[in-house]
């Protein structure tokens, strides 16, 4: 077990961390803690929210997802098109910016589960490749 310290923002936490690499194979994740430490009053940053691992859905599901929080600013595909890698499929306004969400293979579009105006978080499905 190593105690490590980790600052996010203004913000100190105090840690402690087991390498499970050279841990017992029967091991319990409950052994860990984080504690804040005293050494900052401000409050967290949302940093900590980049800092999280983004749920990903294999490619093979043929999920195609939001990459980021925002609001679907158009379509440009409808069920039984066929896409080509690349493609643009769905414009996404976030932050006062369009971006165009595009097929990650070839395929035909199986649904679309988003309609423009629609707002969407992060990894919410937009449509559905075959």
């Amino acid at each position: 077990m190593k105690k490590l310290r980790i600052t996010i923002g203004n913000k100190s936490y105090d840690v402690t961390v087991e390498d499970l690499t050279e841990a017992h194979p029967y091991h319990h994740a409950s052994h860990s803690s984080v504690q804040p430490a005293p050494t900052s009053t401000a409050p967290l940053s949302s940093t900590t929210e980049s800092a999280r691992p983004k749920p990903q859905l294999p490619i093979d599901t043929g999920a195609v997802t939001s990459p980021m929080a925002g609001t679907i600013k158009s379509v440009l595909v409808k069920p039984g098109d066929s896409v080509t890698q690349g493609q643009p499929l769905v414009v996404l306004e976030a932050m006062k910016m369009e971006n165009q969400i595009t097929a990650p293979v070839p395929g035909k579009v199986k649904s679309v589960d988003v309609k423009e105006g629609d707002s969407v978080q992060e990894s919410h499905i937009l449509l559905v490749l075959e």
